[in-house]
C-alpha cells in the first residue's frame, strides 16, 4: 500500500492563484514524484499569497492546516521546490521544530528533512554573495574614478555573470519538473559550465535556480 503524503502548493499572487499559473506545474511535479516513489497524495493544500514578507506561519493558514493534517495521519509534507516552502532560512528552520517531515520533490525523497534549512541557508548565501559582488564591483569602479551614475558601470562589472544567468534561466525553465540531480546531469551532458567550473550537482542547480528564479 502506498505511503501517504500531504501536498503543499504555494503561488505568490491572487492572479497566479486564479489563473493556475504555476499551480498546475507544482501539482504535476508532486504527482510525478509520488508515482515514482510509490507514494499517495491524501491531502492537498494550496496557499495564495498577495505580497512579500508573508513567511510567518500565522500568515500561511494553508501551511498551518497542512501541518495539522500531516501530524494527524503521520505523513510528510511534499513541495515541488524548496522556494515553494520558503526562501527564508529562519522560517524553514522554524518548521523543522514542528516535528513534521518535509520532502522537496526536486531534491529527492532521501534528503534528510533537517538538511532542508542547510540547503536554504546555502541558497540564501548565494543570493547574498551575488549582491555583495555587485556592490564590490561598483565600489572598485568608484575607486578607479568611474562615475557611478553611469548606466554602463553595472554592465561593465556584471556583464559576464548576467549573460550566464540569462542563458541558464530558460534552460532551467524547460527542465523545471525534473529533480535537481537530473537537471545537473543534463547540464553537464550539454557541457554548460558550472558557475565555478567543473561538473554540476544538485546543490549547484538549486543555488542557481533560487538565485536567478
Amino acid at each position: 500500500m502506498p505511503a501517504p503524503i500531504i501536498a503543499y502548493i504555494r503561488v505568490s499572487t491572487d492572479k497566479q492563484g486564479k489563473s493556475g499559473l504555476g499551480l498546475e506545474a507544482q501539482r504535476d511535479a508532486i504527482a510525478r514524484f509520488a508515482a515514482s516513489e510509490s507514494l499517495e497524495t491524501t491531502g492537498e493544500f494550496i496557499e495564495v499569497e498577495t505580497g512579500k514578507g508573508a513567511d510567518a506561519l500565522d500568515k500561511r493558514p494553508q501551511l498551518a492546516a497542512a501541518l495539522r493534517k500531516a501530524r494527524q495521519i503521520k505523513a510528510p509534507i511534499v513541495v515541488s521546490k524548496l522556494d515553494r516552502l520558503s526562501r527564508d532560512v529562519h522560517f524553514i528552520s522554524g518548521l523543522m521544530t514542528k516535528r513534521v517531515p518535509f520532502i522537496v520533490a526536486a531534491l529527492g525523497k532521501n534528503v534528510d528533512p533537517f538538511m532542508l534549512h542547510i540547503y536554504a541557508a546555502l541558497a540564501e548565501k548565494e543570493r547574498s554573495m551575488i549582491s555583495e559582488r555587485t556592490k564590490d564591483a561598483l565600489a572598485k569602479a568608484k575607486q578607479r574614478g568611474v562615475v557611478l551614475g553611469n548606466p554602463n558601470v553595472g554592465k561593465m562589472n556584471t556583464e559576464a555573470a548576467a549573460a550566464r544567468d540569462a542563458e541558464l534561466k530558460p534552460i532551467l525553465e524547460t527542465m523545471w519538473e525534473l529533480p535537481y540531480r537530473e537537471i545537473a546531469q543534463e547540464l553537464t551532458d550539454r557541457k554548460i559550465p558550472a558557475p565555478r567550473g567543473g561538473a554540476w550537482n544538485a546543490m549547484l542547480v538549486m543555488q542557481r535556480d533560487e538565485a536567478i528564479g
